[in-house]
């Protein structure tokens, strides 16, 4: 969602006092995504092209850019390793993105600085007569957040979240929430319950059948939730990194594309499922409970009845297993999700 930027940042959880990061290109009225073909933009000769007209606008102070591509990158985006000079004349690792959404790059730059992301240094709007977003933000050198910060991860993680929630809350909350078609996805899930799909095949078309007759509640409470936040909409340890070996933090966030209004809940719930198979892992951690801990931290109250959303998420969650088996991380997940649901109904 495209939100405008905020004239000015008053106050916020800041970390550390910087220098707005620099704009370097006039205002443009379209997105660079719409116009711009994804196979023009994943071809060398179109970074050859744009590579040396960042340089150049940038005047002088990005230097040593090549262009890389990572293994989970798809479609026509360029990410490049470079070098920043800053005010002081002191060399920063940094990273170019093009093109970035539109949204994205706005909210790396407003929230950049509170150290909720990582540092921008420069961004636009167009590059090379193209309506392409763009940002040149510090490289991070350790991360994503992983299992070199053991249960430390967690905590570093709701720490970021939390910041996220303090410094995105200065900015107006506009625009719809995403609505799911719950019932929709209660019947995919229903007509995947078979012997041949699903290994508990008749554990899950009880706890489906008793779902279907509490779902309305449930909708009740979820549909009802207060609708006063920006959710990150894709939080987790891999969308976090640090500036400090491990275990130490704190953690910043990156891949801003799927911030939207929301409920904080829809975040952390989310975040927890990913242990749902995995409780292991968590030693002992409750990110749900962690996060809403850190909020109060940054002075952000997670409200009266967030245990309650959290409960309700979770069984809207576990009863649509089946239909996402592909996507949820099979057997291992299903079934896990099939104890969480059993727990609801």
């Amino acid at each position: 969602m495209d939100q405008p930027e905020a004239s000015e940042h008053p106050g916020g959880p800041t970390r550390e006092g910087r220098a707005k990061p620099i704009d370097l290109t006039p205002d443009a009225s379209a997105s660079a995504l719409e116009s711009l073909p994804n196979e023009h933009v994943a071809t060398h000769p179109f970074g050859a092209t744009l590579g040396p007209v960042l340089v150049e606008i940038c005047g002088g102070r990005l230097t040593d850019l090549r262009w890389f591509r990572t293994d989970w990158q798809r479609g026509g985006a360029l990410t490049g390793y470079c070098t920043w000079t800053d005010d002081a004349g002191t060399p920063r690792d940094a990273v170019v993105k093009m093109p970035v959404n539109p949204a994205e790059r706005r909210w790396l730059v407003q929230l950049s600085a509170d150290e909720v992301t990582p540092r921008v240094y420069a961004h636009g709007r167009e590059l090379g007569g193209y309506d392409l977003a763009w940002v040149v933000m510090e490289r991070l050198p350790y991360g994503p957040v992983g299992s070199k910060w053991g249960a430390d991860a967690f905590e570093l993680l709701a720490d970021a979240a939390a910041n996220f929630y303090a410094s995105a809350r200065l900015i107006p909350v506009v625009g719809k929430a995403r609505q799911r078609d719950w019932e929709g996805v209660l019947k995919k899930a229903r007509e995947h319950a078979t012997p041949r799909m699903l290994p508990q095949s008749q554990r899950w078309k009880k706890a489906l059948k008793t779902a279907s007759r509490k779902l309305p509640a449930w909708l009740d409470v979820w549909r009802g939730r207060p609708m006063d936040f920006w959710c990150h909409g894709d939080l987790h340890l891999g969308n976090a990194m640090t500036r400090h070996k491990p275990p130490h933090g704190p953690a910043v966030l990156f891949d801003l594309a799927n911030v939207h209004v929301g409920h904080w809940i829809e975040d952390a719930v989310y975040f927890e499922h990913l242990y749902w198979a995995r409780q292991s892992v968590l030693n002992g951690k409750k990110p749900v409970n962690l996060i809403a801990h850190y909020m109060r931290d940054f002075d952000v109250s997670p409200g009266e009845d967030w245990p309650e959303l959290a409960n309700v998420k979770r069984a809207l969650l576990a009863m649509t297993a089946p239909a996402n088996m592909d996507a949820e991380g099979g057997a291992r997940h299903t079934a896990a999700a099939l104890e969480m649901l059993e727990r609801y109904v």
